[in-house]
């Protein structure tokens, strides 16, 4: 297998990257309408905050780094609106938590996806941010009593995106199969999964494996 390399961090590299934080910055910024009636003037500050980061972002020298530390700033203000206000402004800063956590995961999947050559550990770590980001909407939904579940196109999405990396990467298909099923799980994988990509990927001998695992007719 190929040695793995970084691709080097250039403006025009990124340019689609930044151009779709923008966009989720700016429905996330649509959110905080909804919250004025609870927040009073702490919502100015939160999205100054937000137009702060899209101003950074404008500029291409930005690194997605300091992007997830700005974000997360606003998250932990959204944290502290939520201890003190009442139950409906929780269900809308949770809703608001989730969309900020959501586009930082897209752009870490995106990133990661991008690169020509990777390893079985950058799998990992796809599998293990997905989880994560479904643990968070699970969370969410328990705490604001209101079920709010990762839309099944971004676990979809997220499946299909870690197997096209492991066709490119050339990774075997027991071990990335391994990998999904640990960090996913058998119910979430037989919901995102699409056997026509197996198939086209890896051939039947792993759709028949995958079938038979997650008990798929």
């Amino acid at each position: 297998m190929p040695t793995k390399t970084k691709i080097p961090n250039t403006n025009d590299g990124n340019a689609s990257n930044y151009s779709s934080l923008l966009k989720n910055l700016e429905n996330i910024k649509s959110e905080f309408v909804t919250l004025r009636e609870y927040v009073g003037d702490n919502e100015d500050e939160l999205l100054e905050k937000i137009s702060g980061i899209s101003e950074m972002i404008n500029r291409t020298e930005a690194s997605s780094a300091e992007f997830h530390k700005k974000a997360d700033s606003i998250i932990q203000e959204l944290q502290k609106i939520r201890d003190t206000t009442n139950k409906a402004s929780i269900t809308t800063s949770n809703e608001v938590i989730g969309l900020l956590k959501l586009s930082e995961y897209q752009s870490n999947i995106r990133m990661l996806a991008e690169s020509k050559y990777g390893s079985l550990e950058d799998i990992e770590k796809m599998a293990e941010q997905t989880a994560e980001i479904v643990n968070l909407f699970d969370k969410i939904s328990i705490e604001s009593e209101n079920k709010i579940p990762l839309p099944h196109e971004v676990r979809q999405w997220a499946v299909s995106t870690i197997f096209d990396c492991a066709d490119r990467w050339e990774i075997r298909f027991d071990d990335l199969f391994k990998i999904l099923l640990d960090s996913l799980g058998k119910n979430l994988l037989k919901e995102s999964i699409r056997i026509q990509q197996v198939r086209d990927i890896f051939g039947i001998k792993a759709v028949d494996k995958i079938k038979n695992k997650l008990k798929l007719s």
